[in-house]
């Protein structure tokens, strides 16, 4: 079986700016995402109460307001190599936000990546949900 990419799309009700900042910074993913996550080299360290090592996530792409991209590394299987891309475009009502999980890894059973889209689903919805209410924290993962 091939890589593996998941797409998901949200209309969020905001300038592409604060979509934006809220991607692409520690403190701004702490607040949809999970909230043990730091500035690590070029990217971030994201922590999880239930993974039992840490995910990092490099920015290889940045351009405010429109793009940031990040490739995943660490030991995480199926994770390593792939890459998570967000674009922000100005829409009627604020920002639509695109994200891909690209290039995931070969071989995870469907039930697996299935929990994996789903979960991704909900981290773009809490960032709908932290930016349309002015930034109130309420990570998707702990």
């Amino acid at each position: 079986m091939a890589a593996r990419d998941i797409v998901l799309a949200v209309e969020i009700e905001a300038e592409p700016k604060v979509v934006y900042d809220t991607v692409a910074t520690p403190a701004g993913v702490a607040t949809f995402w999970t909230p043990d996550v730091t500035e690590e080299g070029d990217g971030l360290s994201l922590g999880f109460s239930t993974a039992p090592s840490r995910l990092p996530a490099t920015v290889t792409r940045a351009s405010a307001p429109e793009v940031i991209d990040w490739r995943f590394g660490g030991d995480w299987p199926f994770w390593s190599g792939s890459r998570g891309s967000w674009t922000f475009t100005r829409s009627e009502n604020g920002t639509l936000t695109l994200f891909r999980h690209l290039d995931y890894g070969e071989g995870m059973p469907d039930e697996q990546f299935g929990m994996v889209a789903y979960t991704w689903s909900m981290v773009l919805g809490k960032l709908k949900s932290v930016v349309e209410s002015g930034g109130t924290p309420d990570p998707a993962l702990r």
